[in-house]
């Protein structure tokens, strides 16, 4: 059992009078368990059922073939997070 995983969420907002332009609005970093990454891995469908929309992108660590960064964009697609994975420290 992991439990010292280190999670950076980063939190975007569209650019008021653009379509493609993001800002970020906040930054934050913590460790977390392997729980805690299951529960947000395992949380895809039930954002997609939201109406929103969430991409998983999974590389090779030192735990094996595992998801490294979601990036999650809300329904009215006017924030996104981008949830970044570190397992190697």
């Amino acid at each position: 059992m992991l439990d010292n995983i280190k999670l950076t969420k980063i939190g975007y907002q569209k650019k008021e009078g653009t379509k493609t332009v993001w800002e970020e609005i906040e930054k934050e970093e913590k460790t977390i368990d392997e729980q805690y990454y299951n529960n947000i891995v395992d949380a895809k469908h039930f954002f997609q059922n939201l109406s929103g929309t969430e991409r998983h992108t999974k590389g090779y660590t030192s735990q094996g073939y595992k998801v490294i960064e979601i990036v999650s964009t809300s329904p009215d697609k006017q924030q996104k997070s981008i949830y970044q994975f570190d397992f190697d420290r």
